[in-house]
């Protein structure tokens, strides 16, 4: 006899509760016509709740982030710098400048006080595992400064990303900005400022960097990005 396809098979409609109970039922006075003992019900049948059945819900999407480049940063700015000390580094594309500051918040092992950003732009990753920051206390708060330009020409990360960061009380808005800094402050000795070419999303090619630790021009940047956001 010629096996049946498993594409026909795949389409066959599956049998319905009532169909179901049906057969049995009939299974059953069959066996007693034929004086055999019937068969015993299964638990289902005996208890009413019937045959196995399933729910179907939708879960929350868990999002993850990618953090095997970050001990490329932290490789690269450890020790961080002592008070009033620079490091110049150049970036090779083995990390973006977002993974700095999870990198210098390992280093420092402790939560900021306060990160700003000025960038050209960024991508959703950036923004979901900044949140995550925010929302795990490792971040206390921030003021992120983006270009008109890619929030003109990249609306669908933007618009989400401004949502997502005003829920937990962060300032994002664009201007003509060209600029790329960060800001990590540790009240009330440890102040990072890294200036450089880089934008907070991946990119393969060179990018230079300086990281310092230094009061005043931390305040220098604070200043006119919070003037802005």
């Amino acid at each position: 006899m010629e096996q049946p396809d498993i594409n026909d098979l795949m389409t066959v409609e599956p049998l319905t509760d009532a169909e179901l109970d049906a057969l049995a039922t009939a299974d059953l006075a069959l066996e007693a016509q034929d004086g055999r003992e019937p068969k015993r019900q299964t638990a289902g049948q005996e208890t009413g709740v019937g045959h196995a059945k399933r729910l179907v819900t939708r879960a929350r999407r868990h999002r993850t982030y990618d953090l095997r480049n970050v001990p490329h940063a932290v490789a690269l700015i450890k020790p961080l710098p002592r008070r009033g000390e620079v490091i110049h580094a150049v970036m090779g594309g083995d990390f973006a400048a977002w993974d700095l500051v999870p990198a210098i918040l390992d280093l420092a092992a402790r939560p900021a006080d306060e990160l700003f950003i000025a960038t050209l732009g960024f991508n959703g990753t950036n923004n979901g595992h900044l949140c995550q920051l925010l929302d795990q206390g490792a971040i206390r708060k921030a003021h992120i400064l983006a270009s008109d330009y890619f929030a003109k020409t990249d609306p669908s990360t933007f618009k989400p990303a401004q949502e997502h960061l005003a829920a937990r009380g962060v300032q994002l808005v664009s201007a003509r900005n060209h600029a790329k800094v960060i800001g990590l402050a540790f009240e009330p000795t440890e102040f990072y400022v890294i200036e450089g070419s880089a934008n907070l999303r991946s990119c393969n090619n060179l990018e230079q960097f300086t990281l310092t630790n230094d009061r005043d021009l931390y305040r220098f940047h604070q200043t006119w990005i919070h003037n802005i956001t």
